[in-house]
């Protein structure tokens, strides 16, 4: 409990100095990488190529072209180009319901009534920030709902759902890579091979969509095109509580509030001493990781990738603060 309190003391102190918090402006010029998405489609839908459109692009808001990494994969600007933008918004809406129904029927035998619909209604206020449509325009609001539901599919009877939607992940933003090994991790761990065979099958799929994509950049790039700074941003774990916080409704609370509630969740996910509530604390903590060491102020929205589960576990919270104060009398004496 003491260290549960230190961490959200400290990391809500750092939540309210100024600099903490991310930066919407991500080009010498100003544009914004929703602008620069926006701009590919366009390209695309005029009849370019993706690979020729996003260099286009790119050089026009004076980003980086290399290394091939400064180009996404094109999944979600065909999908755009292929549905419009109304029904991508709402394929976006059936994804985070078809998210919120798996962790319902997962969570269903797991959970007394109050606690489920508890928890049901912060999975909701989760996805919400991740379904709207600026949002949208990233892969990683795509890829943080697949990445969801293929956690809460993980089971025998709707595995090859789950090994798609993590393949699906993958293919929209490569950060999912993160979440998938760890879920392949897991299940090795255990002792499931055949499902973690199925996973590692499914990210070297994803390798060699990566060597062909990066063939692809290679054809349109020019040696002078600008070439990242890196992504060794060192923010720190505050920045990722107040990124998390942006891309959820808790960025209508004050930071500090905010971090408390983020850090007081990935407790309540770590307290459930059950196989599904791994998956979640790992992938919240290895994004946590990830974005703490490598985001720039310019890349806060690699947050979504843990935003749809990241305020669930506070409905464990109140539970978990029994356990442990009810063995305090006997440790004290």
């Amino acid at each position: 409990m003491a260290l549960l309190a230190v961490a959200m003391l400290g990391m809500a102190i750092l939540a309210t100095r100024p600099s903490s918090g991310p930066n919407l402006r991500t080009a010498e010029v100003g544009q914004t990488d929703a602008a620069l998405y926006r701009a590919i489609v366009a390209r695309v839908r005029a009849g370019d190529g993706y690979y020729t459109a996003a260099a286009a692009s790119l050089r026009e808001g004076h980003y980086p072209l290399r290394p091939f990494i400064t180009f996404r994969l094109p999944t979600l600007t065909w999908l755009q180009v292929t549905l419009g933008d109304r029904a991508i918004h709402l394929v976006q809406s059936v994804l985070g319901i078809a998210v919120f129904m798996a962790w319902g029927l997962r969570l269903w035998p797991e959970l007394p009534r109050p606690i489920l619909a508890f928890a049901l209604l912060l999975l909701w206020v989760g996805i919400i920030g991740v379904i709207e449509p600026t949002s949208g325009l990233f892969g990683e609001s795509w890829s943080a709902m697949l990445i969801a539901l293929a956690i809460a599919l993980d089971r025998p009877k709707w595995f090859p759902a789950a090994i798609l939607s993590g393949l699906a992940a993958m293919l929209f933003r490569e950060l999912a890579a993160l979440a998938i090994v760890g879920i392949a991790s897991i299940a090795l761990i255990t002792g499931r091979r055949r499902e973690a065979l199925a996973w590692l099958a499914a990210i070297a799929v994803f390798g060699v969509v990566v060597v062909l994509h990066a063939y692809q950049v290679a054809a349109v790039v020019r040696p002078d095109d600008l070439v990242s700074p890196g992504w060794a941003g060192m923010m720190g774990p505050s920045y990722f509580l107040r990124a998390l916080a942006t891309v959820t409704p808790l960025g209508m609370l004050p930071g500090a509030l905010a971090s408390a509630l983020l850090i007081l969740s990935w407790f309540g996910w770590w307290s459930i001493p059950a196989d599904w509530a791994l998956p979640p604390a790992l992938v919240i903590g290895g994004y946590g990781v990830l974005i703490a060491l490598f985001a720039r102020a310019d890349t806060f929205y690699w947050a979504m990738m843990a935003a749809p589960l990241s305020l669930v576990g506070l409905a464990f919270v109140p539970a978990a603060l029994r356990d442990l104060v009810r063995p305090a009398p006997k440790a004290l004496a």
